[in-house]
């Protein structure tokens, strides 16, 4: 069985395992390695492929004996296959600079293995132009602002580049001394950036053909001088990436032309700054699509075939968020949301919580008592916390208590990485023992007035539980009306 993975550090959180499961019956295991340990892990050749993610996209390179033309280009490699010696690769790949030259003291990681060599691809540029092209993003004409300086950031460029971009800005929070296309030593240089040509992917227009783009590094401190101008957003920073959620590095309220968004974050599925691209009505996409474009690009290299696993983007995306994402259950009290969860729970294997439950839990009062102690406030203030801990995380079946959509911030954090689904129920219909807050019919009709335009601004999907039915009965309707929309 072939023995491919992710290289990296501090992986336990990716989802490449998964997506490659789907694709074909190899091992993939998570390698996290230390930086002085990459050098003698790549010679030791006990893989046969591998993906490269956070922080070696740019310290393989070296180490590689052929680096593709496209890698070369980028600057960047997330992709190493093995390739025989007798393979005919003109054209698709370039001969590495001898060892002495790039800094190591002997043969690089392949030369030890008679018989085959290391090839350093990068296939995060296909992956990042399936999730714009899937999004309906164009880079043609536009101004672009790439947040971040990494090698994805690299591969932003030169993807935008390649596309008809005519502005590139780079942004980061101290200018990068290994950025060659525009060094920047003035405010006044960095508005008026450098004219550069991109090196084409292939079958794209030669350098010689194509328009150059401009190019201009900044720091962060800078993007209120050009912020006017920007019209297409790629974040390549780590910042709002799990467990580190709803943090953003910009406001797009401060880019009033901006027109999309690019996050290559997947986890949470949205960003705080997709979540406000949303908001806006900006076209977005997050960094799944190219997670797992690339993904199928990458097990094309290490089968031998590339190319074979195109066809099956679409397909692992889907899978893939309904595996991790979560079914969040929002509607007024008594519409069945602790049964509905209960059977959603059964039918998928998500873990159901309850955040009525969890707030009981972790107060150790019912909700009368805190509601009695606390008041309202304290009560809400409660489950607020509760939706930020269980938003932030995957594959979970959450049931909210009927008020949770009061606060905008706790629809942002269920958000996240969920599904909302407003479960309803005719009001004559609703039980009142028990509920402090929807004591009789009358303060029912005046909550429901209230929270119902709340819950249908949140809702994805709606599932009217206005039936008396079996458990068989609803659970095939949940099956019908719930799951088959995700």
């Amino acid at each position: 069985m072939l023995r491919c993975g992710l290289l990296g550090r501090k992986l336990g959180h990716s989802y490449s395992p998964q997506i490659h499961h789907e694709l074909a019956s190899y091992e993939y295991k998570l390698y996290e390695k230390e930086p002085e340990e990459l050098e003698s892990f790549l010679k030791s050749g006990t893989f046969d492929g591998l993906n490269v993610t956070i922080p070696y996209k740019k310290d393989v390179i070296p180490l590689c004996d052929e680096i593709s033309p496209l890698a070369e280009a980028i600057g960047a490699v997330n992709t190493l296959y093995w390739k025989p010696d007798d393979a005919d690769t003109a054209g698709t790949s370039t001969t590495a600079a001898p060892p002495e030259d790039r800094g190591l003291s002997g043969n690089t990681a392949i030369n030890t293995a008679k018989g085959r060599t290391l090839v350093g691809h990068n296939t995060d540029y296909e992956g990042f132009l399936y999730a714009a092209k899937r999004a309906g993003i164009s880079f043609a004409g536009r101004t672009v602002l790439i947040l971040g300086t990494g090698g994805t950031s690299l591969t932003a460029r030169k993807a935008a580049a390649d596309n008809g971009a005519v502005q590139i800005y780079i942004a980061s929070r101290k200018p990068s001394p290994q950025d060659q296309t525009a060094q920047c030593r003035t405010a006044q240089e960095k508005c008026a950036g450098t004219d550069v040509h991109m090196p084409g992917a292939p079958g794209t227009e030669t350098p010689e053909t194509a328009a150059p783009v401009r190019i201009t590094q900044l720091t962060y401190s800078d993007l209120p001088q050009i912020a006017a101008s920007v019209e297409v957003i790629v974040n390549t920073t780590p910042v709002g990436t799990y467990p580190n959620n709803m943090k953003s590095v910009i406001e797009l309220a401060d880019f009033p032309e901006c027109e999309a968004v690019i996050d290559v974050i997947y986890n949470p599925f949205k960003t705080a700054l997709l979540l406000e691209a949303e908001k806006l009505g900006l076209k977005y996409t997050n960094g799944l699509p190219m997670l797992v474009a690339q993904a199928t690009a990458a097990a094309g290299y290490f089968l031998g075939t590339p190319g074979a696993f195109q066809k099956e983007n679409q397909r692992i995306i889907k899978a893939m968020k309904q595996q991790m994402g979560n079914i969040v259950l929002i509607g007024m009290p008594g519409t069945g949301k602790s049964l509905i969860g209960k059977l959603l729970a059964e039918l998928t294997g998500k873990t159901l919580q309850d955040t009525d439950t969890k707030i009981e839990e972790e107060a150790k009062m019912t909700i009368p008592e805190i509601f009695e102690k606390e008041g309202e406030s304290g009560l809400r203030d409660r489950e607020s916390a509760i939706c930020k801990k269980l938003g932030k995380e995957r594959n979970l079946i959450i049931a909210t208590g009927g008020g949770a959509i009061l606060r905008p911030e706790n629809v942002d954090a269920l958000r996240q990485n969920g599904t909302l689904v407003h479960i309803t129920r005719s009001i004559d219909k609703l039980p009142t023992r028990g509920r402090p807050l929807s004591k009789n019919i009358e303060t029912l009709k005046k909550m429901e007035a209230q929270r119902m335009p709340l819950y249908k601004a949140a809702a994805d999907i709606t599932f009217r539980n206005n039936y008396t039915c079996s458990r068989k009965k609803l659970r095939q309707r949940v099956t019908t009306y719930i799951l088959e929309k995700l």
